[in-house]
């Protein structure tokens, strides 16, 4: 019998997708914590709920690039940078091995 995960078909946009999200909520917990800032803090600054400002730093709801822009503007700090240089190709992630989920 073949295991589910087995038959699901590899996504790089979709694990692009998930990364980046990880690596935008990695960055404002840096930066929060550089300032001594909580995600309450963060919420009281945004005029948001804190269970909001969770989602987004879990990723269990999306960052919209008006959010990510306020955010950067109430930090004073960059969370990404976008750059008009050298166009590189992205990174790609090591092979996992074959037995990972065995």
């Amino acid at each position: 019998m073949i295991n589910l995960l087995e038959r699901i078909t590899p996504d790089p946009a979709i694990d692009r997708f998930i990364g980046t999200s990880f690596d935008l909520s990695d960055r404002i917990h840096e930066i929060l914590e550089s300032k001594g800032l909580t995600q309450k803090d963060l919420a009281e600054m945004l005029g948001k709920k804190e269970s909001q400002v969770s989602k987004w730093m879990t990723g269990t709801h999306n960052f919209t690039i008006k959010t990510l822009a306020l955010l950067e503007v109430k930090l004073g700090a960059s969370i990404f940078q976008i750059t008009s240089g050298p166009i590189e190709p992205l990174k790609k992630k090591r092979a996992e091995p074959d037995n990972v989920m065995a």
